[in-house]
C-alpha cells in the first residue's frame, strides 16, 4: 500500500497560536511574541515527528503545542498549592 505524501510546508510555515489561545485552559501573556531557540534530544525530536504523523500539523507545531500544554499543567499545579487568602 502506497502511504499518502503530505505536503507539511503549509503547516511549518503557518502560525497556529491564536487556535491554540482560544482555549478556555490557557495561558496568555500580554506580552509581544518572543522568538526562543531550543536545543531537544533526538529522542524529543523523533517523538515530535511521530506525533506529526498522527495529526498532520508538523513537527515543530506539536513541540509548540506541547509547550503551551506543558505551561498549562504547571501553572494549575502550582496554583493548586496556593492558599486562598
Amino acid at each position: 500500500m502506497k502511504k499518502k505524501e503530505i505536503d507539511t510546508k503549509y503547516y511549518e510555515e503557518t502560525d497556529f497560536s491564536s487556535l491554540m489561545t482560544k482555549s478556555k485552559k490557557k495561558i496568555v501573556s500580554p506580552a509581544k511574541t518572543k522568538r526562543i531557540t531550543m536545543n531537544i534530544s533526538e529522542i524529543a525530536y523523533n517523538e515530535a515527528h511521530e506525533i506529526d504523523q498522527y495529526l498532520n500539523m508538523g513537527y515543530q507545531n506539536v513541540l509548540k503545542t506541547a509547550i503551551i500544554l506543558g505551561l498549562n499543567d504547571l501553572y494549575q499545579k502550582i496554583n493548586s498549592n496556593k492558599a486562598l487568602t
